[in-house]
């Protein structure tokens, strides 16, 4: 009997079970509803973001959005160039004004672009404050009484004899002479009518400077360049008005220089601007906005002055500036041919300004 009663199923512990399964089951549906409730909730809140904030997009949507865009602006590319084209612009004035916030040069049928440096003491002239005047030199025409310029050229022994005197009377205030340059067995050798350019330039009243090309591939070899110019200067800066400038070109393929690299060149340019500086005379850096921008850091010469060659139809150069060498195929009188035109730029100071 004992074992039969162990067999039977107990009423009590049925009931249990069955209220245990009715507890269970309502949990899980008050789950499924409390679920219920916050997905809708999320729904409604998300609604209302939409309605609020923006749109809310799937993936895929992203993709769409994205590729539209793309093509919107793309459009807008190709309509800004087809009308800078029609205006008679050039390519790299186009890419110029497509790219303000960068540095845009050609060099052998390609273009390079670099950030400009905000850093560096900047071009404080507008567009429209330069343009050419009677018989072609460039004339200042902006607002600020503070700025003073002067007109002047750059010449070797290339231009042959010149008339002083003609020269100043065409209101040309300085001129730059070429020092010295290679001969054909690549020594250095003073141009042969250096000295008696210096003395005419001076004897018209015309403040004086020099310049000569860096072909240095080290730094003892820019000092040997800047000695040999020293060497030759029979004015003190103060007689002579103007600086002595250090021209940097891009060199060709087939010239052993063209291995150098950005800090190399960098580094002769300094080496020759210190020894010029130490002699007590001013150095400045002459270069073309190519040379300028492919093989100087403009960082490290900042405390340099700048003669930029440019010859568009306004100074393309970022950067503060002394010297503007604007056109190649100038005409002055007492010169016979085309003759290079310079434009130097001086902000008067607050203790200039009190004087």
């Amino acid at each position: 009997m004992g074992g039969t009663d162990q067999e039977k199923p107990s009423s009590h512990k049925g009931a249990v079970f069955y209220y245990v399964n009715i507890i269970f089951l309502c949990a899980i549906t008050a789950l499924s509803l409390a679920a219920a409730v916050i997905l809708f909730v999320r729904l409604e809140r998300l609604r209302s973001e939409k309605e609020v904030e923006g749109t809310v997009y799937t993936d895929a949507q992203i993709e769409k959005i994205k590729y539209a865009a793309m093509e919107t602006e793309r459009n807008r590319l190709l309509l800004d160039i087809q009308s800078s084209f029609e205006s008679g612009n050039s390519t790299i004035s186009m890419l110029r004004d497509l790219f303000p916030g960068d540095l845009v040069v050609m060099w052998e049928g390609r273009y390079y672009f670099y950030p400009v440096n905000r850093s560096l003491a900047e071009n404080i002239f507008d567009e429209s404050d330069f343009s050419l005047g009677e018989h072609g030199f460039m004339e200042y025409k902006g607002e600020n009484e503070d700025v003073v310029v002067s007109r002047g050229i750059d010449v070797s022994s290339l231009n042959g004899e010149i008339d002083w005197e003609k020269v100043s009377e065409d209101r040309i205030a300085f001129a730059m002479l070429r020092a010295a340059l290679r001969d054909v067995d690549g020594n250095l050798v003073q141009d042969e009518r250096f000295q008696e350019n210096m003395s005419g330039a001076k004897s018209a009243g015309l403040h004086t400077g020099c310049y000569v090309d860096l072909d240095a591939d080290s730094e003892e070899s820019a000092e040997e360049i800047a000695d040999f110019v020293l060497s030759h200067l029979t004015l003190s800066q103060q007689e002579m008005g103007a600086p002595v400038a250090v021209r940097v070109q891009i060199p060709d393929h087939t010239s052993s220089l063209s291995g150098q690299t950005r800090e190399e060149w960098t580094r002769s340019v300094r080496a020759f601007c210190a020894k010029i500086q130490k002699a007590g005379y001013e150095p400045i850096i002459y270069a073309n906005t190519a040379a300028f921008y492919m093989l100087l850091n403009m960082d490290e010469l900042e405390k340099y002055g700048k003669w930029i060659a440019d010859y568009g139809d306004y100074l393309y150069f970022p950067y503060q500036f002394d010297c503007w060498q604007y056109s190649l195929k100038g005409t002055v009188e007492g010169i016979e041919g085309d003759v290079s035109l310079d434009l130097r730029v001086h902000t008067r100071t607050d203790e200039e300004i009190k004087e």
